[in-house]
């Protein structure tokens, strides 16, 4: 959603980004953070999509014997080639708030998500947003010598603007496997479907998602991930329904 590869996937009405795994740093306050800045080209037949840059905050706001408190915050700016070779063109802004409680092996949690889309540089009278209330479960595991993790989640959306959606749904599954190098190798892979009323844009449910591999290289203070990968963004762009399909690559600053 492992360490800085457990929070490294996408955010937009596709694939979302999910906190980091708990760690076995005892309860209380303020109790584990991640963050991490990335930048890389996006191939794509799109002009409006060529480069992506993201931040990110990853906090365990409390934690406590059967979970913890955590609040993720994520911001995707895309650039694209239509004006100037780096052209600010959007962003997708996502705001969570969840409650876990451990059953077994496993961590179920009440999550309370925002989305918002904006663009940028350009004129917009509207901002595509949405709201949503779901639960999720993840469960950490081992193959082998590797370190994995499997989630699943579903959302309903409580308050929409400008989108036709009234329910949004993932799963994923991730896998970093530590070289004797004292690298990882990590793969991330993510499926959602989102719910739509069909009787606003005449269309069905949507379907995107994200498969993603690559390296991960700590250092004393940081880590560097080297990353490529392949998506299928539900609603690429903020004003219009279709999916985009994008190549990626590029390197990420993050929390050891």
């Amino acid at each position: 959603m492992c360490i800085i590869v457990a929070s490294a996937a996408p955010a937009a009405a596709q694939s979302s980004p999910l906190p980091g795994l708990e760690t076995d740093e005892g309860n209380g306050f303020l109790t584990r953070a991640q963050w991490l800045l990335s930048i890389g080209p996006i191939g794509s037949d799109d002009p409006r999509f060529a480069w992506g840059t993201r931040s990110r905050v990853d906090l365990d706001v409390a934690r406590y014997p059967s979970g913890r408190v955590n609040l993720l915050f994520d911001n995707e700016i895309v650039l694209g080639r239509e004006r100037r070779e780096f052209d600010f063109n959007h962003d997708n802004i996502i705001l969570e708030t969840s409650a876990s409680h451990r059953v077994r092996s496993v961590d179920a949690s009440v999550v309370f998500h925002h989305t918002s889309r904006h663009v940028i540089d350009r004129a917009a009278g509207r901002v595509v947003a949405w709201h949503t209330v779901g639960g999720r479960l993840v469960r950490p595991f081992a193959i082998g010598e590797s370190a994995a993790a499997a989630s699943v989640e579903f959302h309903r959306v409580v308050q929409h603007t400008f989108v036709d959606y009234t329910w949004t749904s993932q799963a994923a599954v991730r896998l970093d496997r530590p070289l004797a190098s004292g690298r990882d190798l990590f793969v991330n892979g993510s499926a959602g479907m989102v719910g739509v009323d069909r009787s606003a844009l005449n269309r069905g449910n949507q379907v995107g998602g994200r498969l993603e591999g690559g390296m991960h290289l700590p250092g004393r203070r940081a880590a560097v991930d080297v990353f490529g990968a392949f998506e299928r963004r539900i609603d690429g762009y903020p004003f219009e329904p279709s999916p985009v399909s994008l190549v990626e690559a590029g390197i990420r600053l993050g929390s050891r």
